[in-house]
């Protein structure tokens, strides 16, 4: 007869767990303006070419969502879904964040300011909300300043094999970047060394997401020496 040792908390996401995670934010009974999912970013009029739509990885209890989604997924498990209330998510609103400013101001920048368009004024955004008397009058504050979102949460998958855990690392830093472009040797299990493809060679914040990369594989999977390798010749050289 075999018997096995079953945790009470097999099968139910821990802190510290790998996960990959889709997620839908919305404003409470109103517009989604996040989400992982392509067809609902289709469906919802929000999908930019530029993104790319798969599940999140989220490391509980790591910081790398909300507090409050970080905390409703301890416990869940794989193929769950949770809605997630949040109130205040992107700050509260402040009366003192609504200014006006000489409509010059904004002609002299070539810009003819409308009521709804989003401007960037002292490296801050905000939204035109009214133009009259040689004035605009603007809302610096987040646009769902004040309210409440709700987080549709679903767990797709918890990792938990070393090796994949690394490239789910590499894949987060660098999304647009097909995994098997990237050469990785972690056979040292102190030591790993990564291949950098071509493609992101001269993408701006290169060094950057290097180094989020290193800081994420030390603290998450214990290299004590992480190698970056970038290989230039032929076409990237000027050579035919």
């Amino acid at each position: 007869m075999a018997v096995k040792l079953v945790s009470q908390n097999d099968g139910l996401v821990a802190k510290g767990d790998f996960i990959l995670v889709d997620l839908t934010g919305r404003v409470k009974d109103g517009e989604v303006f996040e989400t992982t999912l392509r067809d609902v970013a289709e469906k919802e009029g929000i999908y930019d070419e530029g993104e790319v739509y798969e599940p999140r990885l989220v490391i509980v209890g790591e910081g790398w969502v909300l507090p409050e989604i970080d905390r409703t997924l301890e416990g869940m498990r794989v193929g769950d879904t949770k809605l997630v209330e949040v109130k205040n998510a992107f700050g509260e609103w402040k009366r003192e964040n609504v200014k006006s400013f000489p409509l010059k101001e904004f002609l002299k920048n070539n810009i003819d300011p409308k009521p709804g368009m989003r401007v960037r004024i002292g490296g801050k955004l905000a939204t035109i909300k009214r133009v009259g008397g040689g004035r605009v009058r603007v809302d610096m504050n987040h646009p769902y300043a004040g309210k409440t979102v709700v987080y549709e949460v679903i767990v797709k998958k918890r990792i938990t094999d070393h090796d994949e855990k690394i490239r789910a690392l590499i894949r987060r830093r660098m999304p647009k970047v097909p995994l098997e472009k990237t050469k990785i040797n972690a056979e040292d299990t102190k030591k790993i060394t990564i291949e950098i493809p071509k493609e992101i060679f001269f993408a701006d914040g290169v060094q950057l997401v290097k180094f989020g990369l290193a800081r994420d594989l030390k603290k998450y999977v214990g290299f004590e020496e992480i190698v970056f390798i970038e290989r230039y010749s032929g076409e990237l050289l000027g050579e035919s």
